[in-house]
């Protein structure tokens, strides 16, 4: 169909249709509801097809994107022919989902009931195609389309031209517009160079989905042109968190990529020298880019899985300007930034050094703190029981509770065993915080020891419930699916106490 055609559609063409779902199977029930889908036209092979959801009820509501994987549609399914022929969806190797099924991560301001066809489907070829979706959102019974059928014309190159500089003319500031418009509508621009660096810009973006959209979208291209392409922006404007993921989950990099990764990324390392050239540019960026750096080492030079295979020597120079700068770090990079510098030096292989330094992060009443001593039990050293154990007891936590002191009872129990136990008991006796004395008595009761079961037991009985009601039934929970052998998954809250009170003589007597 030639262009003059179109103005018999019109460029207010809306493509819609109203229907019954297709039901797959007698049991199905008959009352599910009906969708209505449309497509506004006109469309053009190579440029983007958006379908939305009219009458989709609210039980179906769909925010896209999903996930920071742009091919993932949710609890969505859209099927498309072309000229009749059933087509294959592309596969996003990153679009897969964890989380709550039907959730969203789309940022404020995306746009809602609609979703990127072209995305898994590149309509680049004009045509006639059918369209279907299939919506579950959080209903047990899916809503089902008929198929719409559509025309994509061909457009000429000036076409073409014309809406992608309009496209990358318009770009939106609202993370919303970006993750669920924008960076979905510049995929079906592929593999043009402009739209590959426009990817790669948002890889910087400091709002956590569009970043991820961005990096989803790089697999619309060839992977040589895409690892060019990270490797140049590492160079000339550093790393990033987002391309600190990038780079440590695609495989392709030459050694020599490698080292001139590992080297730029050392360049950012110091807090307050973020590059050797344009300091005065990135100095506000520093602390970002800073514990991005960091994670970007430690991802391609030790994460299981991520790393890449460099030489020895490669990773020995990566540790040796780590402990060369991270006094530094630790007195003037953000927090983020000092978070990283103990999972680094947790990391790596053990020395004296990178010991020393966690012990004085250790010391910190922050999240980096805690970070610090969760990787002092990862190589478990004996001398760092007692002063580890001291803050499960320690005042002056901004949580009033502790509920991350309470992860650090689990940490020390399974990095030291039996030798964690005293500490442990000592802390359902002393500590200020109530989630340090409940997981330490969980754990107690795990290894039989009566102070635990008695600490569970005195929760129980007290009336009325001295700090959270909504924890009760949690509390019964545990005990139950962690003594399967005595105990229903729903015995009662008397069947509980009762056991409760048994172990508690048994165990004392034993001991």
């Amino acid at each position: 169909m030639r262009f003059s055609q179109v103005t018999m559609i019109g460029l207010s063409i809306t493509l819609l249709t109203t229907f019954l779902p297709q039901l797959q199977s007698a049991a199905q029930p008959s009352n599910v509801p009906a969708l209505t889908i449309a497509i506004d036209g006109p469309v053009y092979a190579g440029q983007p097809v958006w379908i939305r959801a009219v009458n989709l009820p609210p039980e179906y509501g769909v925010r896209y994107p999903f996930y920071t994987g742009i091919g993932y549609m949710g609890c969505n399914r859209l099927e498309v022919k072309h000229n009749g022929v059933l087509l294959t969806p592309r596969n996003f190797s990153f679009s897969s989902y964890e989380g709550i099924a039907c959730g969203s991560s789309a940022p404020s301001g995306s746009p809602e009931n609609r979703l990127p066809l072209h995305v898994l489907y590149p309509i680049d070829q004009p045509g006639t195609y059918s369209v279907r979706w299939t919506a579950m959102g959080r209903s047990a019974v899916p809503a089902q389309s008929q198929w719409l059928t559509f025309t994509a014309l061909k457009a000429t190159p000036q076409q073409h031209e014309t809406w992608l500089m309009n496209l990358l003319a318009t770009a939106p500031e609202s993370d919303g517009q970006l993750a669920g418009d924008f960076l979905p509508s510049l995929v079906a621009a592929a593999p043009d160079p402009r739209a590959l660096n426009t990817f790669i810009k948002y890889l910087y973006a400091d709002n956590g989905v569009v970043s991820g959209m961005a990096s989803s979208a790089l697999e619309s291209f060839a992977q040589p042109e895409v690892l060019r392409a990270v490797a140049e922006s590492l160079e000339t404007k550093g790393p990033s968190d987002q391309l600190a993921y990038f780079a440590s989950y695609h495989t392709g990099w030459t050694l020599d990529d490698e080292e001139k990764i590992v080297r730029v990324a050392i360049h950012f390392l110091q807090p307050r020298d973020a590059a050797p050239t344009s300091r005065k540019q990135l100095s506000a960026e520093a602390p970002t880019q800073t514990a991005a750096a960091i994670k970007l080492l430690r991802f391609i030079l030790y994460v299981p899985n991520h790393a890449w295979p460099a030489s020895p020597e490669l990773r020995s120079y990566s540790d040796a300007q780590v402990l060369q700068v991270a006094p530094d770090i630790t007195e003037n990079a953000s927090v983020t930034a000092v978070q990283e510098l103990a999972e680094y030096l947790g990391t790596m292989e053990y020395s004296p050094q990178a010991h020393s330094l966690l012990r004085r992060i250790a010391e910190r009443n922050d999240v980096a703190g805690t970070q610090a001593r969760i990787c002092l039990t990862w190589l478990p050293q004996p001398e760092d029981l007692a002063h580890l154990a001291a803050f499960l007891t320690a005042p002056g936590d901004v949580d009033a509770n502790g509920a991350e002191r309470g992860m650090l009872a689990a940490t020390l129990e399974k990095a030291y065993g039996e030798k964690a136990l005293p500490y442990l008991e000592q802390s359902v006796a002393s500590s200020p915080y109530i989630w340090v004395r409940v997981q330490s008595a969980q754990l107690l009761a795990l290894h039989d020891r009566p102070i635990g079961f008695q600490f569970l037991l005195d929760q129980l009985v007290q009336d009325p419930w001295p700090w959270n009601h909504a924890y009760k039934p949690e509390l019964i929970r545990w005990v139950c699916s962690n003594f399967p052998n005595d105990l229903p998954g729903d015995a009662s809250e008397d069947a509980v106490i009762s056991f409760l009170r048994e172990r508690v003589a048994r165990s004392t007597q034993k001991k």
